[in-house]
């Protein structure tokens, strides 16, 4: 009788939204009240009556697209319908509820052969930075499923398994590296607290304090490297509080009416700080100097907006190829390069008052040479590091001898 009830409701609302969606499509082409035209004729591309044929039902098929009345509603509406009818996943939009009431997607299996190439990869980028007298280190970073069985049955997921893999042989082959998945296991650090629930990517409170863990880890790679537990200290900070603000992205596929919103907090340093934030290109660079907030969030990320904003790009307005970034207020004097993921979008800036100068690469979208000619280019650089969550092990983030261009992979 409940889901009955539920069913009726959707199809209500599904009714009431449709009429809506017609009532739109048919303005669009139509036109104006006074633009009156023949009926066997369709939708040009300036708005005017051209004739049927394919790429006028394709015109008509994108002004449907496009004039969907509330089209986030009617995602909103289907979350609110499956979380009614108890569903807990999408395999084709690949969205799940994990049994701690969290929101992830799942991990594809890597074969053996690939985390063999992709560790080897690191050992020899390692070896590399080494033969120019830098000092390397590999940061596996956080998965938002810590442990077996937080997937609905019959899910399986292999982010963990798969960075075990990589771990595994960087470990057997000497490597630096440091994994926040064991120091969170060692600290009860759980996935409620650390990470967002509708999003895969840790909080920013948690970057802070990966900033801090991994400044520890570095005062141990770097004897010139200076570890500042104050710098650390939440009460060195004041916290901005944006209570219900932010869908994240495995949440826009399901809509905030099953999924809820998180709060997004930005812990903004009160001591005294001067950055340089660069973002050198062709178009859109960005250069901006101030305080930690001027210089590294953007507040236009922080509308409340939640299907056309990226909240978690409040940090460096998201992801970008190349980021350079300086503090002269910084009481390390060293040169950082640091080859990242999403994550880093939130962990560099912490790390940033920590130290002079640091350099990010996002393989993703830097093409311009390999990490090694970069490395061959910048004799400067005092320290390399690699930091990957386990969803980012690609062909594509693992390759640091040569550009692995998007098309090829």
């Amino acid at each position: 009788m409940r889901n009955r009830i539920i069913t009726v409701i959707f199809l209500c609302f599904l009714l009431f939204f449709g009429v809506r969606t017609g009532m739109n499509v048919w303005d669009s082409i139509n036109g104006t009240e006074n633009n009156h035209q023949p009926q066997t004729e369709a939708l040009g591309s300036g708005g005017q009556i051209t004739g049927f044929n394919k790429a006028s039902l394709e015109e008509i098929s994108n002004t449907i697209t496009l004039n969907l009345a509330n089209r986030n509603q009617w995602i909103n509406l289907n979350g609110l319908f499956q979380k009614g009818m108890g569903k807990t996943g999408d395999l084709e939009k690949d969205w799940y509820l994990l049994k701690n009431g969290m929101l992830m997607y799942s991990q594809n299996k890597d074969s053996d052969e690939e985390l063999k190439k992709y560790a080897n990869n690191v050992v020899n980028l390692s070896q590399f930075a080494e033969s120019y007298g830098m000092k390397f280190l590999y940061v596996e970073l956080p998965y938002k499923v810590q442990r077996d069985g937080e997937y609905p049955t019959g899910v399986p997921d292999y982010g963990n398994r798969n960075a075990d893999g990589i771990m595994e042989i960087l470990l057997s082959k000497s490597v630096q590296t440091m994994d926040f998945r064991d120091i969170m296991k060692d600290k009860n650090i759980e996935t409620e607290e650390s990470f967002f629930r509708t999003d895969q990517h840790w909080k920013p409170e948690t970057a802070l304090w990966a900033a801090g863990e991994l400044s520890k880890k570095l005062s141990q790679v770097d004897s010139e490297w200076k570890d500042y537990p104050e710098y650390r200290n939440s009460n060195n900070y004041r916290m901005e509080y944006h209570s219900n603000l932010f869908l994240g992205a495995i949440g826009k596929k399901i809509g905030s009416a099953y999924a809820g919103k998180d709060d997004f907090n930005t812990p903004i340093p009160i001591f005294e700080n001067t950055i340089r934030y660069r973002v050198p290109r062709q178009e859109d660079s960005i250069d901006r100097t101030g305080d930690f907030e001027t210089a590294f969030i953007e507040s236009n990320n922080l509308k409340n907006d939640p299907f056309k904003v990226n909240t978690y790009a409040a940090y460096c307005d998201g992801d970008h190829n190349k980021e350079q970034v300086t503090n002269e207020s910084a009481p390390n004097r060293r040169n950082i390069l640091l080859i990242r993921d999403s994550f880093s979008c939130t962990l560099m800036p912490y790390l940033a008052l920590y130290t002079k100068n640091i350099t990010t690469l996002d393989l993703r979208l830097y093409k311009t040479k390999s990490v090694y000619d970069y490395i061959r280019r910048h004799p400067d650089i005092d320290t390399v590091i690699v930091a990957y969550n386990p969803s980012s092990i690609t062909e594509e983030q693992y390759t640091f001898d040569k550009v692995v261009n998007e098309e090829n992979n």
